[in-house]
């Protein structure tokens, strides 16, 4: 699954690149991600209404989809890169407290249970668009909260002691401070004594 969203949106930037800058892509790309990546591949009509209709691209809108249906159709080998695919490798060696934070987040989940987790990723995907986050970083973590069980592609630490604070927050808001801080010193206790080679990125992070 996780190869076929990466393709799909690879076509979706090869379909739009020759109509808007990189700011307004990465733009274009986070609302196909959170609004329409889930739905059938060729229904484009409706993701291409909206991307006229919030970037003044009206007179342009016949050329937008028939180039998103064409890079749809378009092998892999044709396709631009994706520079936020799942796939990337995120080895602990190579991206310590990227691996640190996903696993980290993991460990809160699962101490929360399915539902609370569930709506906690809700009210973190919310917050990025709230908070004006970055467009990239929020594209990185809407697909990864969208998306847990992959990999989180590479971050840097400042962004991810940002997202584990406001995750913490949203925490203390759901359950209460005294009950957060409980639940993140197991989760934090736990994710170091299963990863020894993480504890210097987790301190990092915290």
């Amino acid at each position: 699954m996780s190869q076929e969203l990466s393709r799909r949106r690879r076509a979706i930037i090869t379909g739009l690149s020759p109509f808007m800058e990189e700011r307004l892509l990465l733009e274009a790309i986070s609302l196909w991600q959170d609004s329409y990546a889930d739905r059938p591949r060729f229904s484009l009509q409706g993701f291409v209404s909206e991307l006229c209709r919030l970037f003044d691209l009206a007179d342009r809108r016949h050329h937008i989809h028939m180039s998103l249906v064409q890079a749809m159709s378009l092998p892999v080998s044709e396709l631009q890169a994706d520079p936020w695919s799942q796939s990337q490798p995120d080895s602990p060696e190579r991206h310590p407290c990227t691996q640190a934070f996903q696993l980290l987040q993991h460990a809160i989940w699962q101490r929360l249970g399915e539902q609370q987790a569930s709506q906690l990723r809700l009210d973190m995907l919310a917050q990025l668009r709230q908070k004006n986050t970055p467009a990239q970083i929020r594209l990185v973590m809407e697909s990864w909260l969208q998306h847990p069980q992959q990999a989180l592609s590479p971050l840097d630490i400042g962004p991810l002691r940002t997202q584990l604070n406001r995750a913490y927050v949203l925490l203390c808001e759901r359950i209460g401070p005294v009950e957060a801080d409980r639940l993140l010193k197991q989760a934090y206790d736990s994710t170091a004594q299963h990863n020894p080679g993480l504890q210097s990125a987790l301190r990092e992070l915290l």
